[in-house]
């Protein structure tokens, strides 16, 4: 039987196993990772400066909810501000389905009732990162546009008809206000710090608004102050002194106190909403439509945050080693009128100041220097140890060991700098416990007001363009002063 002889196969070359091979699929273009959009975020029942940001935000984002701590009475807190916060976004067109209240036992430092918040969150968003306060300044310096700005205006009903301007301009005349010009100066006060709420630092100092004024009167055709009556010792007669010493010194009609302006119930007020805070929103646009130019000015607040966004020039002051200061910057313009997440700049900028004007403020901006300085010796310290024990280590191991280590530094320094961040030197305490003021003898090494160097800068933002210096018959320039305790004493002494 002849067996079938098997054909010797020529060996593959690399081309027939080529050919064999499935064609490579072509590359196929890749665009960028889909951006996480969250859906929720927790504000805490406090955080009212943070409310217009988070406003904007629910506004842009009609799928975006937010979650609100709010105390179940449990404890006194004067600071929950939860019922106000969901008005405000009630009256801003958000949706009761997209406002959540949870009540806890504390607002700060409740373990039970933050897992409470993180349970309601994920109702909403069942995976990723829930985020947090800081949301809403985030979330404008990434979408931040003329088209979002027009949409607050819609939202927040700032666009006066023809029957408010005419309310408002009859109110504005009734108190002797200028009701056009050519240059606006909104000064804003700020007393929150010592009403029992934080930073204290960043509360206006008398003395700082009558150098400004002085500075600056001749320059604008009227001064507006306008924010806080004044800390609850004075309730704003300190303001009246300044604008009554004007009066005499200056000229008649050039600066105004308008502070708290919506408590004031009267009829003509009652007749714009002036009561509200849309009413409010409506008097400075009245002010930005009939003036050439309008400048705001004050220390770092979320009034002034509403008023950039709204598209008025705004500039607000921060000193140095402000512990908070970098949230804001989110919104700073890096050049081409762009924020570093690429939205559009607000022109909300900060005035960097050496030192806050208030004897208060400096004295709590040294101590808290001193901790940093504490922070940074200890930080030292334990790289040299790390290098002694494992061998030198270049500059750049040496910067990423920092990164490192510091936070667990700063944590040990919590407790004794929240003293001097929060509300521990309150002159008046929301909770109704006993003040802790600062000590007399350490005010008493402070001088009130800015100084020169940050006067300087002040001026640098509020003299107008093409401003000519003009001969005037009195000094513009007030120094920083010491306040005299002894001399206060002889004075109500011989009072009575």
């Amino acid at each position: 039987m002849i067996r079938n002889r098997k054909k010797n196969k020529a060996g593959a070359s690399n081309t027939d196993d080529a050919n064999r091979r499935p064609a490579p699929r072509p590359d196929l273009p890749r665009g960028p990772k889909p951006e996480f959009k969250p859906k929720v975020l927790i504000q805490p029942g406090y955080a009212t400066g943070d409310m217009f940001g988070i406003a904007a935000a629910l506004i842009d984002d009609d799928e975006l909810h937010v979650v609100i701590s709010k105390g179940n009475g449990t404890f006194i807190d004067h600071t929950d501000k939860a019922d106000s916060i969901k008005k405000f976004y009630r009256d801003s067109g958000i949706g009761e389905d997209r406002i959540h209240i949870v009540e806890v036992n504390r607002l700060r430092g409740d373990n039970a009732g933050k897992r409470r918040l993180e349970n309601k969150a994920r109702e909403f968003q069942p995976r990723g990162y829930i985020k947090r306060v800081n949301y809403g300044t985030d979330y404008i310096a990434r979408k931040y546009s003329p088209a979002l700005r027009n949409k607050l205006k819609v939202r927040w009903e700032v666009n006066s008809n023809g029957y408010e301007d005419e309310a408002i301009k009859s109110w504005l005349e009734q108190k002797g206000i200028p009701t056009s010009g050519d240059n606006l100066l909104i000064l804003w006060s700020r007393f929150s710090g010592k009403g029992g709420d934080i930073h204290i630092e960043h509360d206006t100092s008398y003395t700082g608004i009558r150098q400004i004024v002085y500075r600056v009167a001749e320059m604008y055709d009227a001064i507006i102050i306008t924010g806080d009556k004044g800390y609850v010792k004075e309730r704003g007669s300190k303001f009246d002194d300044i604008v009554n010493e004007v009066k005499s010194t200056i000229h008649p009609s050039k600066v105004f106190n308008i502070t708290e302006f919506w408590d004031e119930k009267t009829p003509s007020l009652l007749a714009w909403g002036g009561n509200t805070r849309f009413g409010q929103f409506k008097l400075y646009d009245y002010f930005e439509r009939h003036f050439t130019h309008v400048k705001h000015l004050g220390f770092r607040s979320g009034n002034l945050e509403v008023m950039a966004m709204l598209g008025y020039t705004v500039r607000y002051m921060e000193e140095e080693g402000s512990e908070s200061g970098g949230r804001m910057l989110a919104w700073k313009d890096i050049g081409g009128g762009k924020t570093l997440k690429r939205g559009d700049a607000t022109g909300y900028e900060r005035l960097l100041l050496s030192q806050p004007p208030t004897r208060s403020g400096k004295f709590l901006q040294e101590k808290i220097k001193e901790i940093n300085t504490k922070i940074e010796v200890k930080l030292d310290e334990e790289i040299s140890r790390i290098i002694r024990t494992t061998g030198p280590k270049t500059k750049r191991q040496i910067e990423d060991l920092k990164i490192e280590l510091k936070p667990a530094i700063e944590a040990t320094f919590i407790g004794e700098k929240r003293d001097y961040t929060g509300a521990h030197y309150a002159p008046r305490k929301k909770d109704g416990s006993p003040p802790t003021p600062i000590p007399k003898e350490e005010k008493d090494r402070f001088y009130e007001g800015f100084n020169d160097k940050d006067m300087e800068l002040i001026l640098k933002y509020l003299q107008p363009e093409r401003w000519v210096e003009k001969q005037i018959t009195y000094n513009p320039v007030i120094p920083q002063k010491r306040k005299d305790y002894k001399k206060l004493l002889e004075s109500a002494e011989n009072t009575y």
